[in-house]
């Protein structure tokens, strides 16, 4: 599945929704089963960084862990999302 509305990095969602964590995003070629939870941001130069949290599939949390690609242009917000078990 390609999703063209993914056109922003990790960190330019996290300044648009106020710098507010935990979020949850997708990125442009995933199943919509699978997401990951943003739970702590690292900015290095603007608009890029580090990014740490869990990937979540079909609503199972796995184990904290550094995101890769979080500063390529393929992510969007999952609106409505929270973490699992809230």
């Amino acid at each position: 599945m390609i999703d063209k509305s993914c056109n922003k990095n990790i960190f330019q969602i996290w300044r648009d929704r106020g710098e507010a964590l935990p979020f949850e995003v997708i990125r442009w070629s995933w199943s919509p089963s699978s997401s990951f939870l943003v739970e702590q941001i690292e900015i290095g130069k603007w608009p890029y960084g580090k990014a740490w949290g869990r990937f979540i599939k079909a609503g199972r949390a796995g184990p904290p862990q550094k995101l890769d690609n979080a500063g390529s242009y393929q992510w969007k917000a999952v609106e409505g999302g929270s973490p699992p078990g809230a």
